[in-house]
């Protein structure tokens, strides 16, 4: 067992024994959702689809001033989101995620770009079937037993992650970031750097700025594999929302990813506008993928359309 892993399940235990009495509650949420994706290069698909979600957060105080939570999301009958967190005060905040929920370490800056809805690469993959390219972790994330820590200071937000990953190329994936907001009102500058062990190393920066009702955001990032068939990637990636009212807000984005070794670059942009009526959402959506992959002429656009339901 690794030392970082020996000091995180001390501190855990060690609090958790240290209480004498522990008050605590868990509670329920859901959501339901209709969404129709029109795609022009899949027209034998069904554009509709349903989505399920049923979210589990508990936690409570302990006496020695800490505190414990826990989240756990059931998606389509599985628990596919969990994860376990203790909070330590001004000490910060040591969490554990037991599948796809970690928010530590480049997670939080991977991409500061506002959107409506859903990022232009992601909704491009849709379709065009292309990777998420251009993004800290393109190659390689896994979050299932990641290790977290997050903790602010002198006006800094820092987080850090951890991950052994035996049996894998990666062995062992390490990610950092910084994320400040003292230099002006309404600007937030951040800087990530994530290590997967024997495969890549990457970087970004990025700054995010609000003014009222808008926030614009610009980014780049590069991920630079060690193996020279692999192809390095360096993006760019800006975009601006506006809230129009307390209830609707549009955005428009676009990611540039320049491809080692392919004639073209791979561009995804789109506009997206989303509508809040009490516990009902609307989302509508226009994207696109150009070169996906950087192959030319692998082109794609999609129209989407959401309707979620909170409970």
């Amino acid at each position: 067992m690794n030392k970082l892993t020996k000091v995180g399940l001390t501190a855990l235990a060690t609090s958790l024994v240290a209480t004498a009495s522990y008050a605590g509650e868990l509670s329920v949420s859901g959501s339901a959702s209709l969404t129709y994706t029109g795609l022009d290069t899949n027209a034998d698909t069904n554009p509709w689809a349903m989505g399920d979600s049923v979210k589990f957060n508990g936690g409570g105080d302990l006496d020695n001033g800490m505190t414990v939570s826990v989240y756990y999301e059931l998606d389509g009958g599985t628990y596919d989101d969990y994860n376990l967190k203790l909070g330590m005060g001004d000490m910060g905040t040591l969490s554990f995620s037991g599948a796809s929920s970690s928010g530590s370490g480049v997670d939080s800056v991977k991409d500061i770009v506002p959107k409506a809805y859903t990022p232009v690469y992601e909704a491009a993959d849709e379709a065009g079937g292309a990777a998420d390219n251009g993004l800290l972790d393109t190659s390689g994330n896994t979050q299932t037993g990641q290790w977290g820590y997050d903790v602010s200071a002198m006006g800094f937000d820092f987080s850090v992650s951890y991950n052994s990953v035996p049996g894998t190329s990666a062995k062992s994936e390490t990610g950092y970031s910084v994320s400040y907001s003292g230099l002006m009102d309404g600007l937030t500058l951040v800087y990530g750097f994530f290590d997967d062990g024997d495969i890549a190393e990457n970087d970004t920066v990025g700054a995010k700025y609000t003014m009222g009702n808008i926030t614009a955001a610009i980014q780049s990032t590069n991920v630079d594999y060690e193996a020279t068939a692999s192809t390095d990637q360096d993006a760019i990636h800006y975009g601006v929302s506006m809230a129009i009212n307390d209830d609707l807000t549009v955005s428009a984005g676009r990611q540039e990813v320049e491809l080692d070794g392919k004639a073209e670059d791979e561009v995804n942009s789109g506009i997206q506008a989303s509508y809040t009526m009490g516990s009902i959402s609307y989302t509508v959506a226009m994207n696109k993928v150009e070169s996906a992959g950087g192959v030319a002429d692998k082109d794609a656009e999609a129209s989407i359309f959401v309707a979620s339901f909170a409970f």
